[in-house]
């Protein structure tokens, strides 16, 4: 049985054990999650809080987001909250990544958790900030340190294509993005990292 259907299983907790210690550890969702451990510089660190304000301070980015959106509509039964939400997921991600590194790597390197989904986040955040970086009419410029950055995704997606990378984590030891509550709708049961965990599970 794999680590996200212990995670799930009978009376919501999951059993564990060290045979060599003679414990057995039981863990509950509400606290814990699936996530990969990644090595990561205080140097790829910064760089990443560095091109996330580099995208909160840049003046194209509502015109950024606006065409995005509007391509997106060209469906006429999406849901316009809903295309705004997804749109803006991956770089809401790399804020929590970049906040939650900040206040938890104490070694240079250190090793931080990445819950299952994230990355695929992480990852579009960083190709559309090279978009507009490429784009004549958007006002965004690249940092210098951004090829810190891209380094550290092509690391991240080599660490997360081994099953054996992933291990149980506290959540206040993860990223966290909280859902857009929007009124007189419901949000979904399960976030979209869980919904990688359960993708990747099958």
């Amino acid at each position: 049985m794999g680590l996200l259907e212990r995670l799930r299983g009978e009376g919501n907790t999951a059993r564990f054990d060290d045979v060599e210690a003679d414990v057995t550890y039981t863990v509950s969702p509400a606290s814990h999650t699936i996530a990969f451990a990644i090595a990561v510089s205080a140097a790829e660190r910064d760089a990443l809080a560095d091109l996330v304000r580099a995208d909160e301070t840049a003046t194209g980015h509502e015109e950024t987001l606006t065409t995005a959106v509007s391509a997106a509509l060209d469906d006429e039964v999406a849901d316009p909250d809903a295309v705004v939400d997804r749109i803006r997921r991956p770089r809401r991600v790399a804020a929590a990544v970049a906040e939650t590194w900040e206040e938890l790597l104490t070694d240079d390197p250190d090793v931080v958790y990445l819950p299952v989904g994230m990355a695929g986040e992480l990852a579009a955040f960083v190709a559309t900030c090279r978009e507009r970086d490429a784009n004549a009419d958007d006002s965004f410029t690249l940092p210098d340190t951004f090829e810190r950055v891209a380094s550290l995704v092509v690391r991240i997606k080599g660490a997360t294509e081994r099953p054996d990378n992933r291990i149980v984590v506290h959540r206040d030891r993860v990223p966290a993005v909280e859902p857009t509550v929007r009124s007189g709708v419901d949000e979904p049961s399960q976030s979209s990292a869980e919904r990688a965990e359960s993708e990747e599970s099958s």
